[in-house]
């Protein structure tokens, strides 16, 4: 059984621009926002990772065609840094590019940069979080320590 006690909130969230229907609750900080955007044959995925000191919140985008026939889905997480429990990397090393969308019967030329992804596990499941291969050594400072701070720190 859970034990949820009223907090006394001394500060109020800052407006971030947070790519996610889960908004900052008070008291929570923001402390970084990953975006890597990956095009594949002319369809495309946007993904926005976005790490505060209580949350890790995430948002899928896709569309259609290169982005000329369907408006973008989303697909939001919001998951609590002390209900992960494992961390797993991946790194993805040839870069992926597309020449002609067959669908749109246009040539795109565009490509997808070389990705990382993080494996993470808990009782909420799996979630895999995309970043450019660039950011993996930030992210990999920033959300074990945020998740260590959250665990083992005492919030009062």
């Amino acid at each position: 059984m859970s034990k949820v006690g009223s907090a006394n909130i001394i500060t109020q969230p800052r407006h971030y621009e947070i790519h996610n229907s889960f908004v900052l609750m008070g008291n929570e900080r923001f402390l970084h926002e990953y975006k890597f955007e990956e095009r594949s044959c002319g369809c495309s995925s946007i993904y926005y990772t976005t790490i505060t000191d209580t949350r890790l919140l995430s948002r899928t985008e896709t569309t259609g065609c290169c982005d000329c026939c369907s408006q973008a889905d989303h697909l939001d997480a919001s998951i609590f840094l002390r209900d992960i429990v494992e961390i797993r990397e991946t790194i993805q090393t040839s870069t992926r590019c597309c020449c002609c969308c067959s669908f749109c019967a246009k040539c795109c030329r565009r490509c997808s940069p070389s990705s990382s992804s993080i494996q993470i596990r808990g009782t909420f499941g799996s979630q895999i979080v995309h970043i450019l291969k660039e950011d993996m050594p930030d992210l990999q400072v920033e959300m074990p320590a945020a998740i260590a701070n959250h665990k083992l720190v005492t919030h009062h």
